[in-house]
C-alpha cells in the first residue's frame, strides 16, 4: 500500500511577493542580481527593480522586510564610513610623521646654510692672504 501524499501548500499572493523580495535582497548584497546592475547600493528601489514590484508594495505590504533593508543600508554606509575615517587617520598621522620630517630637513638645510656661509667667508679671508703681495709661504717638508 503507497501512503497517501501530503496535500501541497498553495503560496499566497503575499508569500510569493514577500518571498521574490528576500532573494532579491540576497542576490543584491551578494552582488549577483538579475535585473539591476551589478554593484548597485541595496535600497528599497533597488530591491523592488530586482523583485519586480512597485516601492509601495515593500513599504505598504513588507514593513519588516523594508526596514531589513534600510538597516542593512545603513550598515553598508557606516562600513563605507569607518573605512574612510580609518584611511583619514592613516593619512594624517603620515602628514604628522612628513611634517616632522620637513621641519627637521629644514633646520639641516638652515645649519648647512649657515656652515657654507662660515666657509666661504674663511675662503675668502685666505684666498685674500694668499693673493697679497707682502706674504710670503713657507716651503712645506716632505719627508
Amino acid at each position: 500500500m503507497s501512503q497517501p501524499e501530503a496535500p501541497k501548500q498553495a503560496f499566497t499572493r503575499g508569500e510569493l511577493t514577500a518571498k521574490a523580495i528576500r532573494q532579491a535582497i540576497v542576490r543584491i548584497e551578494k552582488g549577483r542580481p538579475k535585473v539591476v546592475k551589478p554593484g548597485r547600493k541595496l535600497s528599497i528601489q533597488s530591491v523592488a527593480e530586482e523583485a519586480g514590484v512597485s516601492r509601495a508594495t515593500i513599504h505598504n505590504n513588507h514593513p519588516g522586510l523594508a526596514e531589513r533593508i534600510r538597516e542593512a543600508g545603513n550598515k553598508a554606509a557606516r562600513v563605507q564610513r569607518n573605512e574612510k575615517n580609518t584611511e583619514l587617520k592613516e593619512l594624517r598621522a603620515k602628514y604628522r610623521e612628513l611634517r616632522q620630517e620637513y621641519i627637521y630637513t629644514r633646520e639641516l638645510n638652515q645649519d648647512m646654510a649657515s656652515e657654507m656661509a662660515t666657509l666661504v667667508e674663511e675662503n675668502q679671508r685666505l684666498r685674500a692672504i694668499v693673493e697679497n703681495k707682502k706674504v710670503v709661504g713657507f716651503p712645506s717638508k716632505k719627508g
